[in-house]
């Protein structure tokens, strides 16, 4: 079990080796409570990692695990959402359903961190789409 330390380490060193520098100011390696400043805190705590969400004022979830890849894959979806939506917007086609730009920039990161993350964000696209299929207009 990592310290918050070495946790915070890890990611930022996984994340880093990937996509380079990026940062996030909504994402603290501290442990978050109820009154703090709204965001992700992620936090090692009687062998358990914590990945907690805050807004408003109050604790809205609080993931936890054992596992370092699950608290990886939760820091990933933070860091790489600027990233993302910024190719998105950057790249939209008109009259094409613009999650066919954001999902594809979405894998090709995920996938960027081996073969689980790859097969993870697929299965989690392909249920959104099947909830939800693109919505392609005519141009």
């Amino acid at each position: 079990m990592l310290s918050t330390e070495e946790l915070k380490n890890y990611v930022h060193s996984e994340i880093q080796a990937r996509l380079g520098n990026v940062s996030c100011n909504s994402l603290f390696f501290t442990e978050g409570m109820d009154n703090g400043v709204e965001g992700t805190y992620i936090f090692s705590k009687n062998n358990e990692y914590h990945i907690l969400f805050t807004e408003k004022g109050k604790i809205r979830s609080d993931i936890i695990t054992n596992e370092e890849r699950e608290v990886l894959w939760n820091a990933l979806e933070i860091f790489s959402t600027p990233i993302i939506m910024g190719f998105a917007i950057r790249n939209r086609e008109k009259g094409r359903d613009f999650r066919r730009t954001l999902f594809a920039k979405e894998k090709e990161i995920f996938s960027m961190f081996g073969k689980d993350f790859e097969k993870r964000k697929n299965a989690e696209i392909e249920d959104i789409l099947n909830r939800n299929p693109y919505n392609d207009t005519s141009k």
